[in-house]
């Protein structure tokens, strides 16, 4: 059965039908036949370990850092504090469904003709609502929906932390991999600039070629600011997630974080339990549903039972009264404002379930197209290494041929311009595809067992 179904509320059911078009709506339902166009590589669901996606995506030895950053992180802290104001109106709905006990007390004293007198009076009042229409108890269901969505949203919360801090990670290392590329690079272009001049000293090469191989160093020498510009804002992309100022040292890997090319095989379905963001829709269209059967509730008579105990001491005379009562109301005529509200609820009502519909396409899509993105990306790398080998082999030929005399300087030129170029492009695709699994495993969730950092 639909998760959008399964939300159903009895009360719901038996008040619809003396509210005439106030129906509970017929929701959207999700497919449950849904399928992914294309599986990626890894283990079934049931075969991985209970835990956050990131201990699956990334080596041991950054988990703590990671689960101090997204706890530490002022926008973590934040949704923290939303549970917890969460969890104070669900325990607010709870009280007011309970019985109440007041104690009141008061003297006065009365000066009449010269005469004094002193009045004392103590009382007790209680009074117990009588649920006869279930309205308390679905707005307390609809608070602890609306616990759950909150307590759903931190998790989420926190692992989009999670993912942006390792995607900053990458950055960091692709800039810091990019810096020693451009100067590995650097150094062959001064020989290779030393080389030409010699040749040129010697006649056996044109002024043109200097030139372009000085040229070609200097736009080398020009990429170095911004790859240490790129290192920068990543450092400072991972300051920002885990709370630091940008005077604060931290660790940020030379070498590209190693991504698990493994991924827990899931089913659309499966994603509504194991998105946190999900889990949060389908609790708020949960709270929506009580909402609107306590809506249609209010229209029906209320009962309360009261008593009271009273002692009042007047003139030196002790007088006690208990009395006991029982309250029923309903309204007859409110010129449509509570009408007006089982509307309203409905409404809403109906967006939660469009909003969920809406959601879980949204996350089916993402992770169908992830899934094409980390095959595509695949197979682009390997292309790209044969080509950068191809690259290396005719630099060498181009090299040989130039230091022998054979040939002049522009096939060099143009093969190490060629070979930079490919090198270049291939730490970019590593780059690419090391993120594009870090969004992959996040897409596919957590767990459901797993509940906290």
């Amino acid at each position: 059965m639909s998760p959008l179904r399964s939300v159903s509320l009895v009360p719901v059911m038996l008040l619809a039908a003396c509210n005439a078009g106030l129906q509970r709506p017929a929701l959207p339902e999700l497919d449950p036949q849904a399928r992914f166009s294309a599986a990626a590589p890894g283990a079934d669901a049931a075969g991985v370990e209970a835990t956050h996606w990131w201990r699956n995506a990334v080596a041991e030895k950054r988990w703590a850092f990671i689960e101090k950053a997204v706890t530490d992180n002022p926008e973590a802290r934040a949704a923290e504090a939303r549970t917890v104001a969460a969890r104070a109106q669900l325990a607010r709905a709870e009280a007011a469904s309970g019985p109440s006990l007041d104690l009141r007390a008061g003297a006065q004293v009365q000066r009449l003709s010269g005469d004094t007198s002193n009045n004392r009076t103590i009382g007790l009042d209680g009074a117990v609502p009588i649920d006869i229409n279930n309205a308390i108890g679905l707005r307390v269901e609809a608070a602890r929906a609306e616990l759950r969505a909150a307590e759903a949203d931190t998790r989420q919360l926190r692992s989009d932390l999670a993912r942006d801090l390792i995607l900053a990670m990458i950055d960091g290392a692709e800039a810091q991999q990019r810096y020693q590329l451009l100067d590995s690079q650097i150094d062959v272009a001064k020989t290779l600039l030393r080389l030409t001049e010699l040749r040129f000293s010697l006649g056996l090469a044109a002024s043109v070629d200097v030139l372009q191989q000085r040229d070609q160093l200097a736009a080398l020498h020009q990429q170095l600011p911004i790859a240490t510009l790129d290192r920068h804002r990543a450092g400072n992309n991972v300051r920002l997630i885990a709370g630091m100022s940008p005077g604060r040292m931290i660790s940020v890997p030379e070498d590209l974080p190693r991504i698990d090319p493994n991924f827990v095989q899931v089913e659309p379905a499966q994603l509504l339990q194991r998105r946190s963001a999900l889990r949060a829709s389908q609790a708020r269209l949960a709270a929506a549903d009580a909402e609107f059967a306590a809506a249609l509730a209010d229209r029906w008579p209320t009962l309360q039972l009261s008593a009271g105990t009273l002692s009042r001491a007047a003139a030196g005379d002790l007088t006690s009264v208990l009395s006991a009562a029982l309250d029923a109301a309903v309204s007859l005529f409110d010129s449509g404002e509570r009408r007006a509200i089982a509307a309203q609820r409905r409404a809403e009502l109906v967006t939660a379930g469009e909003r969920l519909l809406s959601d879980w396409l949204d996350a089916v899509i993402e992770v169908d197209d992830l899934i094409h993105t980390e095959a595509s990306l695949r197979e682009r790398i390997a292309l790209s290494s044969e080509r950068l080998e191809t690259a290396r082999a005719l630099l060498r030929a181009a090299q040989r041929r130039y230091e022998r005399g054979i040939s002049d300087y522009l096939p060099v030129l143009e093969a190490l311009r060629g070979l930079q170029q490919q090198q270049r492009d291939h730490l970019a695709l590593r780059a690419e595809l090391a993120r594009s699994r870090v969004r992959l495993h996040r897409s596919l969730g957590d767990p459901v067992a797993q509940e906290s950092l």
